[in-house]
């Protein structure tokens, strides 16, 4: 029996949550040592690597993870599936190296870098997680990250000093995503059995695999060439620096509101096999009520804490990170959104033709945004390329939801939560704004926030309540 939908959010959300907030523990000291210029040079470096890893990755994740759903209480054709998946994993990890090394080859700055960065793109061969999501096995990767996250930051703080310890932070990095992925083959052998090697036929699923491979491109546009553009265009290592430490705290809520439609989308993915419609509407909707009730909070919550956190965190040169993440963090409820009726809807419903539609909408609008702003604007124009590109997704997905589901509903919803939001955000303002800066003062911000926001649910009787209480999305 698969393990329950509470206890795997937990799961996934640990795993994302380690992915995030134990690096995110390290930046004070990294930034400290190799400066914004450096850190600007590892995340520009990383965006070019990742255009490689996305290409070896194909989309066989997404699609693995959705197939293997479908069949995982057959043993035979699942085993089938993911020694034919490994294999042409395996085909284009090695092939997108070759031309990755060619192309380091002929180049003169940072080469050493772009090396240590193919880690990255190696890790792609060995990268089993898709295969754990559809068995709904995320305590296992929770346990993994956890290790293996906490191994990355004693490393870090004992080798990463200076300027000139960059390509120590690139191979340390880069390596525990190698790593993170392999450690995971041993426990493949639960779950598999062995098959006559005349029936694996990997290239079958080619056609499959780039359905998903296209969004998958699409996405990293705005996800990935915004900073690649950044850097290209400015030529200023240090904004792509600021950009980065700015994404990568709006990152960290994001994967708050996300966990749960990844875990409910395996799920699904098995009750559309299953054309049980009624099921699939009420994940949709509690799944909404949860996203709203907490990315709204979140978003008005770090906007009125941004100010302090950043000076105590990040500390006074880098003030103009306050001002970006103040601007980006809307996209937490934009993406959520999105996430949401993907991965509920579109994806496990077999849609991924409008699904395409509507990122290659939104990659193309986020190209064109940010060719015209960033030489005026830099890392405040790739921001608003940024939501521009999330917000037409969104706009898109929630059109093709309207034909499934009533979405009159969760737009009030949606009202709801923003209103009880806007109340908590008038006293966590006013206490940054009374008390003097520091990691005290935003302690309390989030006391005072966390507070009021759960007195408005209770006093209101709010449904989020008693979903928490009888243990949302359990069986």
């Amino acid at each position: 029996m698969p393990t329950s939908l509470k206890k795997n959010y937990l799961y996934n959300f640990l795993f994302q949550m380690f992915s995030l907030l134990i690096p995110l523990a390290t930046t004070p000291h990294v930034l400290r040592a190799l400066e914004a210029d450096g850190v600007g040079t590892y995340s520009y470096v990383q965006s070019i690597a990742t255009y490689f890893s996305l290409v070896a990755a194909l989309g066989i994740s997404y699609y693995g993870t959705r197939e293997a759903a479908r069949i995982r209480d057959s043993k035979r054709k699942l085993s089938l599936l993911f020694y034919e998946l490994s294999i042409l994993r395996i085909f284009t990890t090695v092939l997108c190296l070759v031309v990755y090394f060619a192309l380091v080859g002929i180049s003169a700055d940072n080469a050493k870098v772009y090396v240590g960065m193919s880690f990255i793109i190696l890790a792609v061969m060995f990268d089993f997680n898709w295969f754990f999501h559809a068995m709904e096995n995320f305590k296992i990767l929770a346990g993994r990250n956890f290790l293996i996250k906490i191994i990355t930051v004693i490393l870090i703080f004992a080798f990463v000093r200076d300027e000139d310890d960059l390509l120590i932070y690139v191979l340390i990095q880069a390596g525990s995503v190698l790593v993170a992925n392999a450690a995971l083959a041993p426990a493949l052998k639960k779950y598999l059995t062995r098959v006559s090697f005349r029936s694996i036929r990997p290239f079958r699923h080619l056609k499959g695999t780039v359905v998903y491979f296209i969004p998958t491109i699409a996405t990293s546009v705005y996800t990935v060439l915004d900073k690649t553009l950044l850097g290209f265009i400015t030529r200023d290592m240090t904004e792509n620096g600021y950009y980065e430490e700015a994404r990568k705290i709006v990152n960290i809520l994001l994967t708050v509101v996300t966990s749960l439609s990844t875990v409910v989308g395996v799920r699904i993915s098995y009750l559309f096999a299953h054309k049980k419609d009624e099921d699939i509407k009420n994940h949709i909707g509690n799944t909404f009520r949860f996203l709203f009730a907490i990315s709204f909070p979140l978003t008005l919550g770090l906007i009125a804490c941004a100010d302090n956190f950043v000076i105590w965190f990040f500390g006074e040169e880098y003030k103009q990170v306050t001002s970006l993440i103040m601007l980006l963090s809307p996209i937490v409820v934009i993406i959520g959104i999105s996430n949401v009726i993907d991965n509920l809807y579109l994806t496990p419903g077999g849609q991924r033709s409008r699904s395409n539609k509507a990122i290659v909408s939104g990659a193309v609008c986020n190209v064109i945004l940010n060719l015209l702003l960033i030489p005026h604007f830099g890392a405040y124009g790739t921001v608003i390329s940024s939501i521009a590109a999330e917000t037409v997704i969104s706009a898109m997905y929630a059109y093709f939801l309207r034909e499934y589901i009533g979405i009159r509903g969760i737009a009030k919803m949606a009202v709801k939560y923003m209103l009880f939001s806007a109340i908590m955000f008038i006293p966590v303002f006013l206490v940054g704004k009374i008390i003097d800066t520091g990691v005290l003062t935003s302690l309390v911000q989030v006391c005072v926030g966390v507070i009021v926001y759960v007195i408005a649910l209770l006093v209101t009787k709010d449904p989020m309540i008693g979903l928490v209480k009888n243990k949302i999305g359990d069986k």
